[in-house]
């Protein structure tokens, strides 16, 4: 048993069509993410469609993560960092789980999770918080620095 991750060879629990059911739609989505970040021109960005920052004035706190995306898929690490932490650990997780689902395809097995991924209730509430907490930390973050 895998600490991370555990390898299913295609031969049990549905062949390579269980393969592609478990591991497809993560790295079409994630691709999909990827791509768009990679396609899409950051100047081309001329306007907001956040409506919480037409009302207000003031950024949601997702503002500046789809630019900080566009930003990382051109190479532009240092600004986005500067400008919005989390879209560098945002980006770097999709990228992550991109390349494990897209491996899995590849070698043709089903990844499923191991001993330190199986979380219970309880460390899904403490993640979620966490995660919480990063998202308002970086919206704090950016409202001290004046962005929109």
């Amino acid at each position: 048993m895998g600490l991370l991750w555990n390898v299913e060879p295609p031969g049990r629990a549905g062949g390579y069509r269980g393969v592609l059911l478990q591991h497809l739609p993560l790295v079409f989505i994630a691709g999909l993410i990827l791509l768009a970040a990679a396609l899409l021109p950051l100047d081309r960005i001329p306007y907001t469609i956040c409506t919480f920052l037409r009302l207000t004035g003031y950024p949601c706190p997702s503002c500046g993560l789809t630019r900080g995306f566009v930003a990382m898929a051109q190479g532009q690490w240092l600004a986005v960092l500067h400008t919005c932490p989390l879209a560098v650990l945002l980006y770097a997780a999709t990228a992550l789980v991109f390349a494990v689902n897209m491996a899995a395809l590849l070698c043709g097995v089903r990844l499923t999770p191991g001993r330190w991924l199986r979380w219970r209730a309880r460390a899904w509430v403490v993640f979620l918080c966490f995660f919480g907490l990063l998202i308002l930390f970086n919206w704090l973050y950016r409202l001290a620095l004046g962005l929109k």
